[in-house]
């Protein structure tokens, strides 16, 4: 929970200034015009501006947008600044205004307690919103009432404390508030881990575990829906805090109309989206009944308790998910318009997004995706067949949409990605032989001074000493070749357990070899000049190291 402990720094952080604020509004109390002398202007308004607002006591009074005479705008406002800083503080003000024409200029003079405070000129007025006189007087009396009002009440240390005790209250209460919700996101990410484990064996899809995904997804709404919590616990305790003194009242108002305004705006939108929320409903539930009925139909095919033309026991699970998920799009493509803020530039700048990072990340998935509908619909693999994919020989293990698995003699996994698989020549050794085994077969050179009649006489009785070779069908020799120098002499035999065939044709060639040397016939293939005087053959004799004896079954003499 590393992002709460960084949240709870931050708050600490924003705490201490909101202390350090709560020490000045004190010391506002006792010199309050040290700060109302201070020209607006040098707030980041600049010196000179076609419109320029006269703020006074952290409130705009108005707008100035034309000179008069040889003043700017920004000249103007700094004069009025000056001005309303220098009214006495501990009087009461009674605003107003009197309209008056002079020369070319006409507008209204506005006074306090008759002291001039400033002009407003109907060349000041707003002309793309219409304003008129009549309201930019109202506006500037009102603002300017409020702004000596609340100056006033600065000086009043009764309310000044009373402010200072609600913040402190407020503060006080949202420590314990914060650490609920802080602690309940901690407890909430440890359910939702909980679950998500349990969850295990729903979660596969494709030959990929979706687990980790569900789980990051889960703990990023868990820990975005307290940091949520968090921030909005800490914006209401800081709208609180600065509505509690007349300065910064302002500040205050506009967070709380911005926060109320973002929840009317909320509920407007969840009330207007609720006619499409339902629309979209109503979709999902029509397309998961159908879903469900398709996804019923495609497993009692798979199972074989339902036969349709053209449609394969072992294409029916690729063809489920196929089919399923092209009904989900095309409910999803039926849904899109009722989607609520489908219609705004933000969804469709985030729709094309999206459209776009997957058309160009997503070349080499599709590539696997429809290499693997290749296998599938092929019926070239099925999982529990022994087969060769390249030098790679072993069991099937998985038919996946991007990959192949099988199962060595070694009890190694190999994954055989199927945009590799596809190019790459298969060998299936079960496929017709569910009667009569798996067909293998070995091979032995023998020269031309040995009958052919003898060698296929002992490599069948070699065949016949092996166990694992099947008596039906019996096994046979080839004579696959007449080289230059010796007869390629091929064995073929069956076996019902391909998973041993390394082990077999070791007990195989053992057996070759010790009746080939018993018989004394060589096995010997060179690409000689002359035939040699005596024959090649190892005597039984020397079968065994003397120091090593004989295993159960042999014979060392």
């Amino acid at each position: 929970m590393d992002c709460y402990k960084v949240t709870a720094i931050r708050f600490c952080i924003l705490l201490s200034v909101t202390i350090l604020s709560l020490s000045s509004s004190l010391a506002l109390a006792q010199t309050p015009s040290a700060l109302a002398q201070t020209p607006p202007t040098q707030a980041g308004v600049p010196e000179k501006s076609e419109t320029v607002p006269l703020v006074f006591w952290n409130r705009q009074i108005t707008v100035f947008r034309s000179k008069y005479d040889q003043f700017s705008p920004a000249d103007r406002a700094a004069r009025a600044a000056e001005r309303l800083a220098a009214l006495p503080e501990d009087s009461s003000w009674r605003v107003v205004a009197t309209e008056t024409t002079s020369g070319q200029y006409s507008g209204a003079i506005i006074s306090a307690n008759g002291h001039i405070a400033f002009a407003i000129l109907t060349t000041d007025l707003d002309s793309e919103s219409d304003e008129t006189l009549k309201s930019a007087i109202d506006q500037a009396t009102t603002h300017l009432q409020a702004a000596l009002d609340a100056r006033a009440q600065q000086r009043k240390l009764p309310g000044v404390l009373l402010g200072v005790a609600l913040s402190i209250a407020a503060t006080l209460l949202l420590i314990p508030s914060l650490w609920l919700v802080i602690r309940g996101g901690s407890r909430v990410l440890a359910l939702l881990e909980k679950s998500t484990s349990v969850q295990s064996q729903r979660l596969r899809l494709g030959g990929f575990d979706f687990r980790p995904v569900l789980h990051g997804i889960n703990s990023g709404l868990a820990r975005l829906t307290v940091l949520a919590a968090v921030v909005a616990l800490v914006y209401i305790w800081l709208t609180f805090v600065l509505l509690r003194f007349p300065y910064s009242q302002p500040w205050g108002q506009q967070l709380g109309t911005f926060l109320i305004g973002l929840f009317v705006m909320l509920g407007t939108g969840l009330l207007q989206s609720i006619p499409g929320v339902f629309t979209v409903l109503v979709i999902f539930l029509l397309t998961r009944t159908v879903a469900r009925l398709v996804r019923g139909f495609f497993s009692e095919v798979e199972k074989g308790t339902v036969e349709f033309p053209g449609l394969h026991p072992d294409t029916a699970r690729a063809s489920r998910i196929l089919i399923v998920m092209l009904i989900w799009i095309f409910a999803i493509v039926i849904a899109y318009p009722y989607i609520p803020g489908s219609n705004t530039d933000a969804f469709k700048g985030v729709s094309v997004l999206v459209g776009l990072m997957v058309s160009l990340g997503s070349a080499g998935f599709v590539n696997q995706i429809m290499s693997g509908l290749v296998v599938v619909y092929s019926r070239a693999l099925r999982p529990g067949e022994f087969v060769r994919i390249g030098d790679d020989v072993g069991r099937v293990l998985e038919v996946g949409m991007l990959s192949t698995k099988i199962l060595t003699y070694m009890r190694e996994e190999i994954t055989i990605p199927n945009g590799v698989l596809v190019g790459t020549q298969t060998v299936n050794y079960s496929r017709h032989t569910i009667e009569t085994g798996v067909m293998m077969k070995t091979t032995v050179t023998i020269g031309y001074d040995a009958p052919w009649r003898q060698v296929h006489g002992m490599l069948l009785h070699a065949a016949d000493q092996t166990e694992g070779i099947r008596k039906d069908p019996p096994p046979r020799v080839y004579q696959k070749a007449l080289s230059d120098f010796f007869v390629e002499y091929e064995l073929v035999f069956n076996v019902n357990e391909p998973s041993k065939r390394v082990t077999l044709l070791s007990e195989l060639h053992t057996y070759i070899q010790d009746l080939f040397n018993e018989e004394g016939v060589q096995i010997m293939s060179p690409h000689y000049e002359g035939q040699p005087n005596e024959k090649i053959v190892v005597p039984k004799s020397q079968w065994f190291p003397k120091s090593v004896e004989a295993p159960a079954g042999k014979d060392r003499r």
